[in-house]
């Protein structure tokens, strides 16, 4: 059986398998967690942050769960969601690189003062990106987490919605300088913000083990 096993985790790295959607995620967690395969409870527990958890969601799904499998999991989501949180936070913090690239905007009708946070400031369509999904991550278990890899597409819709009224030639400098670097950076911060929960979650499993 451990050959056996090794095979389909093999085919399932590769993708021969259709990945759990919805409620079938957190199916794939209960029954994972019940068999005691931990690397399985681990990647599926990182596919139900694409879903809400909640009761609609989980459907008739919940009766597999044992008690203790689903405080793990809604303990899980919940230090997922404090990770994003924080990490939303410092990209608020623009005295700190590699969020202190912004100079004032001078695009009509959206001028803003630096006198307050003297040269560190930000564009207001950037402080509105940031803080609306520092915001949706606290409602961690209503609607699904935040992909770290949705930061870039995210990033250059608010820019174009900031620069297609008329040309914005701050904003625009300042993205074709620093945007990319600013983007990778916000990315990998996010990738590593749940990275941390992911690993925690496989050691506490490698130590409830002895």
């Amino acid at each position: 059986m451990a050959s056996v096993q090794s095979y389909i985790r093999a085919e399932v790295s590769r993708g021969a398998f259709p990945t759990p959607k919805g409620a079938e995620a957190f199916s794939a967690y209960a029954i994972a967690s019940g068999k005691g395969l931990v690397p399985e409870k681990e990647n599926t527990a990182y596919q139900t942050l694409d879903y809400p958890m909640t009761f609609e969601t989980l459907g008739e799904g919940l009766r597999l769960f044992e008690g203790w499998a689903l405080r793990e999991l809604v303990s899980f989501r919940r230090r997922c969601r404090d990770n994003l949180v924080s990490c939303f936070e410092s990209f608020l913090d623009f005295s700190r690189p590699p969020f202190d690239i912004w100079v004032p905007c001078n695009q009509s009708g959206c001028s803003y003062t630096t006198s307050s946070l003297a040269e560190f400031s930000s564009p207001p369509w950037v402080i509105e990106l940031f803080q609306r999904h520092l915001n949706e991550s606290r409602e961690a278990f209503s609607r699904p987490l935040f992909k770290p890899q949705n930061i870039r597409g995210e990033y250059i819709s608010a820019l174009n919605a900031h620069i297609s009224p008329s040309d914005c030639g701050s904003c625009s400098g300042v993205h074709i300088q620093d945007g990319d670097m600013l983007c990778k950076e916000s990315e990998d911060r996010l990738t590593q913000a749940l990275s941390e929960v992911c690993n925690l979650f496989h050691c506490r499993q490698d130590c409830a083990s002895f």
